[in-house]
């Protein structure tokens, strides 16, 4: 809903480079300098200043910056309310899960919300953390079940539901499977099945490894899903984290099994992270619905 300028000067705050930008928009670094500078000619003040590091805001810049994304914001919600009440979207939920969150939030949501909004429609992804944020920022997911990060976005809010701990899975065979509880020195240089790098879980547990001065071995088979990474660690003798709430008990393969860590870095908060503004009233119950499931779990382990 803005003016291509006003975009392109968001475009080049949030990345700080006019070249970076100018490629990610698709057009050339002189058009993309021109549209600032039309826009700082309309505004009657510089907005950005050449620095060591590429372009920074200057003080009216960051001001106008923080107003323009407002009322960008308020307009978009707007347009989506409207969009609600008018074209029939009202009973339209956009839900994003990662793997360790879908059988909690699938279980929570079905089918009282169906049985309460029969005419209402679904549409669900499943991605890690990262790229389940993005979606949510762009509007493409309006709730997310996912870890809570520790530095979301200001245009991000989050609401706590329950802790989820991690927990080491490896084959019964595995030296490991024979100790009741797996303390980080156990774990140093082993061989692991994992997350991409930048995934919550790995990223906690490298840095577990850092603040100890261990060495953390090396990741010889990545995957995005949690059935891959169960079906990896089944038939090899890799070893890898996996989140107890995120699967049934029983439903590990036979011969996979799963030992609790004797270190506490890797207790995460699953919550529901939703863009601040408006929420349509398909996502407002399923909020509801999601905080009372949350608050049910009590000493439920899996």
């Amino acid at each position: 809903m803005l003016t291509d300028d006003i975009e392109y000067f968001l475009a080049v705050a949030a990345s700080g480079t006019l070249t970076t930008t100018a490629e990610r928009l698709g057009i050339s670094q002189p058009a993309l300098s021109k549209a600032i500078q039309r826009l700082e000619r309309k505004v009657g003040v510089a907005l950005l200043a050449r620095g060591p590091r590429g372009v920074e805001l200057t003080e009216a810049g960051r001001s106008f910056q923080q107003h323009v994304q407002s009322a960008s914001r308020t307009m978009e919600d707007a347009v989506q309310e409207a969009r609600n009440i008018g074209g029939g979207q009202a009973g339209l939920l956009r839900l994003g899960v990662t793997p360790a969150t879908s059988d909690f939030a699938l279980r929570a949501l079905f089918p009282t919300l169906l049985d309460e909004r029969p005419a209402a429609h679904v549409s669900l992804s499943t991605a890690f953390g990262g790229p389940l944020l993005d979606e949510v920022v762009k509007r493409g997911v309006e709730l997310a079940v996912c870890p809570i990060p520790d530095n979301p976005d200001p245009i991000l809010e989050t609401e706590s539901l329950y802790a989820d701990p991690c927990c080491l899975m490896m084959r019964a065979g595995h030296p490991l499977a024979a100790r009741e509880r797996i303390a980080i020195e156990d774990l140093a240089g082993q061989a692991w099945a994992g997350t991409r790098k930048h995934e919550f879980t790995r990223s906690q547990l490298e840095h577990a490894f850092r603040r100890r001065g261990l060495p953390f071995g090396s990741v010889i088979v990545e995957a995005d899903s949690l059935h891959a990474l169960v079906a990896v660690v089944a038939r090899t003798s890799l070893i890898s984290m996996i989140n107890m709430r995120s699967v049934r008990k029983g439903a590990l393969p036979d011969g996979v099994v799963v030992r609790p860590l004797a270190f506490d870095d890797l207790e995460r908060r699953i919550g529901i992270v939703r863009r601040v503004g408006y929420l349509s009233p398909i996502a407002l119950r399923a909020q509801e619905i999601l905080r009372q499931a949350a608050a049910g779990l009590g000493g439920e382990s899996g």
